[in-house]
């Protein structure tokens, strides 16, 4: 298996996604969230168009002229070129796809999304040629979105097991287990990350035992950990204690349950509500003694170590009973 330098930096964590949407308003980050969620949309109805041509042109719209897309090719990420030699055969091989997104996480410019989508083979297609044969692919994908609103990074880990099976079989299967232990990236395994985020959760939940509740949770985020959208600018560890303690101070008993949770290429994304007695002031809210909810997404970028190296939060505004 080929790694490029890229690859490999990108395992050790070295390789931020920094870009100009770090300076922003509170308003302006939701702002951007919500837009996000639009293109994502958009993207989805893009590739629903039943004229294939103008499906492909409409989606490679979506992407911008410097993109990297991750978990395409062995040798590293492909450029628009190589993006759109990639997903030919699926627009003019394949027909009559609808992409469904199963779940889709934003925060900022990041998205997260996990999919599947049932086509018919009317061509040639992972070395099987037929006609009217269903094939359904699945898999889950994370975006970097830029100023323009185009993305220019992205990863994915497609289920190439589940697809190969349906044409070649059994052999297909091996095949497709084969061609995605090269292909979804360097780092933690999808099962490492769900059971970190399940973990971080449990620390989450630690209603008992304060000190230990704000002890484990940041202890699973890197010292120089870049944190955004708490502030007008990225954040570091420090301030996501500050984050943490102020709303456990309000609701002390604040217990959270993710409905759902998304990974590939060492990131994780979960999606969470929580409720807690409102005990403690917040911003201009006093002290009421009522249920109160918390709602929030969240995706994360983990290191090789298991800790994270950056994330992106995007909570919903509090619900006072």
């Amino acid at each position: 298996m080929k790694m490029t330098t890229t690859l490999i930096l990108w395992a050790l964590g070295i390789t931020l996604l920094t870009n100009d949407a770090l300076s922003e308003s509170p308003k302006k980050w939701t702002s951007k969230s919500n837009h996000t969620r639009t293109l994502m949309l958009e993207m989805d109805l893009a590739i629903r168009d039943r004229l294939p041509k103008r499906s492909y042109d409409r989606y490679m719209k979506f992407f911008s002229a410097d993109i990297q897309a991750y978990g395409l090719y062995e040798d590293g990420p492909a450029d628009l070129d190589g993006l759109r030699k990639h997903y030919h055969p699926v627009f003019f091989e394949l027909r009559d796809g609808v992409l469904l997104s199963d779940e889709v996480i934003v925060a900022g410019p990041m998205a997260a999304q996990r999919y599947h989508s049932m086509l018919y083979l009317d061509g040639e297609f992972d070395g099987v040629e037929a006609r009217g044969i269903p094939v359904h692919l699945r898999g889950q994908t994370f975006f970097l979105f830029n100023t323009e609103g185009k993305i220019s990074k992205r990863w994915s880990n497609h289920d190439h097991a589940f697809r190969m099976k349906q044409l070649l079989g059994d052999k297909g299967a091996k095949e497709g287990s084969k061609v995605s232990a090269i292909l979804n990236g360097p780092g933690m395994s999808e099962s490492e990350v769900l059971k970190k985020l399940r973990v971080m959760t449990d620390a989450f939940n630690l209603v008992t035992s304060p000190d230990e509740r704000l002890s484990q949770y940041l202890s699973f985020f890197r010292e120089d950990v870049l944190v955004h959208g708490l502030a007008q600018t990225a954040g570091d560890r420090r301030q996501l204690s500050d984050y943490l303690e102020k709303i456990w101070n309000a609701f002390p008993d604040l217990t959270r349950v993710d409905e759902a949770k998304l990974t590939a290429w060492s990131f994780g994304a979960v999606r969470w509500r929580a409720l807690g007695s409102h005990r403690g002031d917040f911003d201009d809210h006093a002290a009421s003694m009522q249920p109160a909810l918390l709602k929030g997404e969240a995706i994360m970028k983990f290191d090789i170590t298991g800790k994270i190296s950056e994330i992106w939060i995007n909570d919903d505004a509090v619900v006072f009973e």
